[in-house]
């Protein structure tokens, strides 16, 4: 976690095989938040051992994400985005953008100039 960062209460960062959850400076992660660097491979043969498949999670600068999100392997939250509660992250979430829902998608990008604030 980087500096002048948060996490909220009942929140899980799991992070096996060598992979890592790295969050930047002055994240918000609320409560309940599940982050997990692996997941197993479901197929079609449920007498087959299930494959495990693990990748490393990044959360950039100046974060927020809301209670009760959930994001998968191989995730980047690029810098000034936010994540409405309740999403499941299952791919990259480009900088400066708000996303939500099951799976996140885009909901706007968030807009700097002077004459919108």
């Amino acid at each position: 976690m980087g500096a002048d960062s948060y996490i909220g209460e009942h929140s899980t960062i799991q992070s096996v095989d060598g992979h890592q959850v790295i969050a930047g400076k002055k994240c918000s992660i609320s409560h309940n938040v599940r982050i997990y660097t692996s997941s197993n491979i479901a197929n079609q043969d449920f007498s087959k051992e299930l494959k495990k498949y693990s990748k490393d999670v990044v959360i950039e600068d100046y974060v927020w994400i809301g209670a009760n999100v959930f994001i998968n392997p191989e995730c980047k939250i690029g810098k000034n985005s936010i994540v409405g509660a309740n999403s499941v992250v299952t791919k990259d979430i480009p900088e400066n953008s708000i996303y939500g829902g099951v799976p996140a998608r885009l909901i706007r990008k968030k807009d700097f100039n002077v004459k919108n604030i």
